[in-house]
């Protein structure tokens, strides 16, 4: 459970980076060698609970 839940620009933001290239939270290094963004835990937490087209 996301604590606090999170608004919808939250969530726009978190499944715009997801479905685009990038790094998970765990990958910072290369992402800083390759100049490709990383995703959060927060983000990719709110992917997992709103990624397959349910809001709320």
């Amino acid at each position: 459970m996301l604590d606090p839940q999170p608004d919808l620009v939250e969530i726009a933001e978190a499944l715009d980076i997801m479905s685009k290239p990038h790094y998970g939270s765990k990958c910072w290094l290369n992402a800083a060698i390759n100049h490709m963004p990383c995703s959060t835990e927060r983000q990719e937490a709110i992917w997992k609970t709103y990624g397959d087209g349910r809001l709320g």
